[in-house]
């Protein structure tokens, strides 16, 4: 799966801009400001409808125009086709096309332009709370697990449901009318994010192997957000006293975490900042890997500022690992590497907002 052109008009400070990126690494250089990760801000939205940098679109949208508007083509190797993409984002507005015709859920953009995105935020995975280490699994589950769009869709909606008869004071039938449906959808999703985890220690295993580092190798324990050995329901039911006070339903899914732990100690409290960014890029990676089994093809992978974030050590496993995987990637710095770094397929210099295609 890999990008084949790349029209951005109106993000931040990008001149209106037209590329034709390559398979492999294009790498996209120039001094801090010009608009590197602004590119790559323009392919998360292409992606998943926002950037992975700022959730408030009007700080993307640029100053002198009143929406942005992002479009390409995806090419897709097994299917042997192409696929036309593209979205226009304004203040109150979203319009978003596949083939030319409209589209109602950007979850289909998501999976027509597969993407994971590298930056220095990742570092929450490892140190943040646990609302991004559940993104982390779900962004797996959403693309290997055919069942748990449906799942996920069930669960947030009697949730949502629970917590509005909680906020309005209704009698407890009206709170546990919806305990059920809550219990059954909630079970099935925690054993689904329980065996992704495995998956997940797993590929971890490999990498750390792989780089001989098993310093750098956590133990990831699933909390699934309620007592274990106690059944969902039985929780629901328990803690409706606890959740009358607190206006909410305080027992989930939606409450599950990851710890990362080294020993009996959380990895953010044992490792070092470097081995955090580099424990963060590895379970970005692992995204990429389960992706490519279940799809026999890679994702997008957006790195913004790869030799900030890691060791030369860590940069030339990443490197290597890329090479494997065939991924595109969209990777981004403040020097010229492309000499140096044979597996860089095309260049771009990025002065001002405006890019140019370099050609050696």
């Amino acid at each position: 799966m890999h990008l084949t052109r790349l029209d951005v008009l109106g993000v931040r400070n990008l001149s209106s801009v037209h590329i034709e990126p390559g398979e492999g690494i294009n790498y996209f250089y120039g001094d801090n400001g010009a608009g590197k990760t602004s590119l790559l801000e323009a392919v998360s939205l292409l992606s998943v409808g926002r950037s992975f940098r700022s959730g408030k679109i009007t700080t993307i949208i640029s100053n002198d125009n009143s929406e942005l508007t992002v479009s390409g083509s995806v090419s897709d190797r097994l299917r042997q086709s192409s696929t036309s993409v593209g979205i226009s984002r304004g203040k109150d507005s979203t319009t978003a096309r596949i083939d030319g015709q409209n589209i109602n859920r950007l979850s289909a953009l998501a999976i027509a332009v597969p993407s994971v995105a590298i930056s220095a935020k990742n570092h929450e995975l490892v140190e943040g709370g646990p609302g991004e280490r559940r993104n982390f699994l779900d962004w797996i589950l959403f693309h290997v697990e055919h069942t748990f769009v449906h799942l996920s869709k069930r669960y947030k909606t009697a949730l949502s449901q629970r917590n509005a008869a909680l906020r309005a004071n209704a009698p407890d039938k009206m709170v546990s009318l919806w305990n059920t449906e809550l219990s059954e959808s909630g079970e099935a999703i925690a054993l689904c994010r329980r065996l992704v985890c495995e998956q997940v220690q797993h590929r971890l295993g490999k990498f750390a192997e792989q780089m001989d580092n098993n310093a750098i190798l956590p133990q990831l324990h699933y909390r699934q957000g309620w007592a274990e050995g106690i059944s969902l329901i039985d929780t629901l039911e328990r803690s409706l006293d606890n959740c009358r006070r607190l206006g909410t339903t305080s027992t989930g899914p939606h409450r599950a975490d990851i710890k990362l732990k080294v020993g009996s100690d959380e990895a953010r409290y044992v490792h070092s900042r470097g081995q955090q960014k580099l424990l963060a890029v590895l379970l970005k990676l692992v995204q990429v890997d389960l992706y490519t089994d279940h799809h026999q093809q890679a994702p997008i992978l957006l790195f913004d500022d790869l030799p900030s974030e890691l060791d030369e050590k860590a940069r030339e496993f990443v490197f290597a690992y890329l090479e494997t995987c065939s991924v595109q990637v969209f990777l981004t710095g403040v020097e010229d590497i492309s000499k140096t770094v044979q597996s860089v397929n095309k260049t771009f210099h990025v002065e001002r907002g405006k890019i140019e295609n370099v050609v050696y």
